[in-house]
């Protein structure tokens, strides 16, 4: 609550003034009220005062509606410019090598790319899944929860994807999820522990449509080059049990960082737990959504009520006046 002219309001300081000046030179009669009921005695009460204290208490409320009280409200003009992103990752059975931390380097690249989604607020995000072909699991949505439970059944092995590393056919895909969208910036974040080594598409390829389309993409290369010790899944009649095996692990940096340098976008090359949470701050600081608030207050006259109390008052006075002080006189 606010006063357009609070200045006004210093009068309030003569009501005790005009109660002085109305008690003293009213003519108002004294009644005279029985002390018991059939009792002769009776006591006497002068009107003056309380018809004074009416007036000074009108008067009071005139002058508070005439400092115009304003109720105040504020809100915001918020304009929003969101980003849309579409995640691709590599599930292909080395996925499931640990050489990155405690866990396999799927576990790590899922639980990075769910703190990424948690992350953000008004950014579509989708989710697209590789190995020798891919897969939309999530189109660019702002259902976070639908994108966190879908990133959770992303394994290697999964949804019936045949093995290998199409790198080209995941970008083409999540190309293809952002080729309409409307969005200021529209961005893939390409996740892959290997080398292009099957699919239609060629990765160069889908750089370039990626280019033409104005969509920047960000890969991250993650895990060690040369001999590792990796998991393979075999189903048996107790469960899946794993059998190891060396194998030659191989990555392509510099294919993924040609691509990433002609979109616009950033390559890394990661191989540990900690330096992938990286990556992502990192990514997140540099593909963030425009925000543009502006404040606005909303002021709504409030003296039509303190005018009604201030009118109210003197009816009562003069009522009582005209009506009940001349028949208890």
């Amino acid at each position: 609550m606010k006063y357009q002219s609070p200045w006004v309001l210093f009068l309030l300081f003569l009501i005790p003034i005009f109660f002085y000046f109305w008690n003293k030179t009213s003519k108002q009669p004294v009644i005279r009220i029985p002390l018991s009921v059939g009792s002769n005695l009776k006591t006497k009460i002068s009107t003056s005062w309380i018809s004074s204290a009416f007036k000074s208490l009108a008067i009071a409320f005139f002058i508070i509606a005439l400092a115009r009280p304003q109720s105040v409200s504020k809100y915001q003009d918020r304009k929003e410019s969101g980003i849309d992103i579409v995640m691709v990752l590599d599930i292909s059975l080395s996925m499931l090598i640990q050489d990155m931390g405690e866990n396999s380097r799927m576990d790590i690249a899922k639980e990075t790319f769910k703190s990424f989604i948690e992350g953000r607020n008004n950014d579509r995000i989708g989710f697209v899944i590789f190995s020798g072909e891919p897969l939309t699991l999530a189109p660019p949505t702002l259902d976070y929860g639908l994108l966190l439970s879908q990133v959770n059944t992303a394994k290697p092995g999964s949804h019936g994807l045949r093995d290998g590393t199409a790198i080209g056919d995941g970008m083409a895909l999540a190309i293809n999820r952002l080729k309409k969208s409307t969005a200021k910036s529209r961005v893939i974040i390409l996740l892959t522990d290997g080398d292009n080594n099957v699919g239609r598409i060629d990765p160069i390829t889908s750089g370039d449509l990626a280019l033409g389309y104005g969509i920047r993409v960000y890969s991250i290369a993650i895990g060690t080059e040369g001999r590792v010790r990796q998991p393979f899944p075999q189903q048996t009649p107790m469960g899946v049990v794993y059998q190891y095996a060396w194998v030659e692990n191989r990555l392509n940096p510099s294919l993924l960082k040609q691509i990433s340098e002609k979109t616009n976008g950033k390559f890394y090359r990661v191989t540990d737990e900690k330096a992938l949470q990286e990556v992502f701050k990192n990514i997140d600081k540099l593909e963030k959504s425009e925000v543009i608030t502006k404040d606005k207050v909303r002021y709504q006259e409030e003296f039509t009520r303190p005018l009604f109390f201030g009118i109210l008052l003197l009816l009562i006075e003069k009522l009582l006046a005209l009506l009940v002080w001349r028949h208890w006189a």
